[in-house]
């Protein structure tokens, strides 16, 4: 497996993507490979993928997926709201909000599908052109007002964006440039740093810039009789979590496991290589944990401490270690956008209750919003540069630019203005 090939493997849409009798195994033994990147109350930085978890089935509660339910709920009641003000149909405007954001939940993963290949993630706007299409789709076949309807459920959708980028800072991803010293110090005081396994942890990692200590690197389990040969991956933070250093059993097996390597291969005669066989022979039916990613754990701490340098290491002095791992200073893109849209939104509020004509709110939104996402784009780091220098989104923003300039300039030569604003 190459580094390219675990960063997919490893958090595709945030999830450990292993082997399915394995995980099920996992769950069993009541490990949760659901954790992507740090654990409630026991790691320290930014990332916070899960609020919690509900007792009994072991469901976790993903903080990405709260924070964007949530936003949609707040666009929901915005909009309805503001087609009763504008004597709109409340009903067709939730139909309206709903069909645009399921559009907007299917257009993200699919615009990452057609530029990537995979299915290992989202873009933000391919989902604000499908939910656009589906949205106007809706409106054509209900033969409603297409301006009228976009001017009052727009700006909420532009909120509901903004909030969900708090979602995209827990769960680590959509991060900006580095804002690091040579020296290691940030270079602006609110710059921000993520932890352990993360998404630009490992992206880095990938990339050569980030070091990861010896003791964090291991074979993976799942690598093992796949037919590719292993490589040394970052230890998951779900394995970190497991217990290895009160399980003797487990231990005594990877020690035995490990002294039967050596001698393997040589004089069938030999006492020791017997002695060696038998006793591993011994503690595999002691062994009570068969989960391949606690025997992994214990056999690579094994490995370690025959060394001299690391004899006496443990396994919560990995994991402590592990918490000690952050990547280089960031800005926080995600704040950044969070910030902008929320005034963005404030801004279309005020053009929605002082317009003179329909579709005003819409024509600016096609301009304001695509400029923003443009400047985001500079700063931001995680998305490839393939079209001249720009990234998809940039280019995606051009255009949409370009028709609200159209859409402007068509609504001022077509459309006479009312005699009073906020019309529907």
């Amino acid at each position: 497996m190459t580094r390219s090939d675990f960063i997919t493997v490893f958090y595709a849409n945030g999830h450990l993507r292993v082997n399915e009798m394995d995980v099920a195994n996992c769950r069993h033994l009541g490990y949760d490979t659901h954790r992507n990147g740090i654990s409630t109350g026991k790691w320290n930085g930014i990332l916070h993928p899960h609020l919690w978890t509900i007792p009994g089935i072991n469901f976790p509660i993903r903080t990405y997926g709260f924070i964007v339910g949530l936003s949609f709920v707040i666009a929901l009641l915005i909009a309805r709201r503001r087609a009763r003000l504008t004597g709109l149909d409340p009903g067709a405007m939730v139909n309206l909000t709903l069909i645009g954001m399921i559009g907007g939940l299917i257009g993200g993963p699919l615009m990452y599908f057609l530029h990537y290949g995979n299915f290992g993630g989202r873009e933000v706007i391919g989902g604000v052109v499908f939910g656009i299409v589906c949205a106007l789709s809706y409106l054509r076949m209900t033969k409603r007002s297409i301006l009228a309807y976009l001017d009052a459920a727009v700006p909420a959708l532009i909120l509901a964006m903004g909030i969900g980028r708090l979602g995209c800072l827990m769960f680590g991803c959509c991060w900006g440039g580095s804002c690091q010293t040579e020296n290691g110090d940030r270079s602006v005081a609110w710059a921000i740093h993520f932890p352990y396994c993360s998404p630009l942890y490992l992206e880095d990692w990938i990339a050569g810039r980030q070091q990861i200590p010896d003791e964090l690197m291991w074979i993976n389990p799942v690598d093992i009789g796949s037919g590719t040969k292993p490589t040394k991956e970052p230890i998951p933070p779900f394995v970190l979590e497991m217990d290895i250093d009160d399980d003797q059993a487990l231990k005594n097996w990877a020690s035995a496991a490990y002294t039967f390597s050596k001698l393997r291969g040589g004089d069938p005669k030999n006492p020791e290589l017997i002695a060696a066989s038998k006793a591993f022979a011994d503690s595999k039916k002691a062994l009570t944990d068969q989960n391949p990613f606690a025997k992994a754990a214990a056999a690579h701490l094994v490995k370690l401490t025959a060394k001299e340098e690391t004899r006496d290491l443990t396994w919560a002095d990995i994991r402590a270690l592990s918490q000690k791992q952050f990547t280089a200073w960031v800005h926080p893109a995600q704040l950044y956008d969070f910030i902008a849209l929320t005034l963005l939104f404030l801004l279309l509020s005020a053009i929605f209750f002082r317009r003179y004509r329909r579709g005003t709110v819409l024509a600016w939104a096609m301009i304001l919003y695509p400029i923003n996402r443009f400047v985001m784009e500079t700063i931001r780091t995680d998305n490839p540069r393939e079209f001249g220098g720009l990234t998809i989104s940039q280019v995606i923003c051009l255009a949409i630019l370009v028709f609200g300039v159209i859409l402007v300039v068509w609504l001022g030569i077509t459309r006479k203005p009312h005699e009073s604003p906020s019309v529907a």
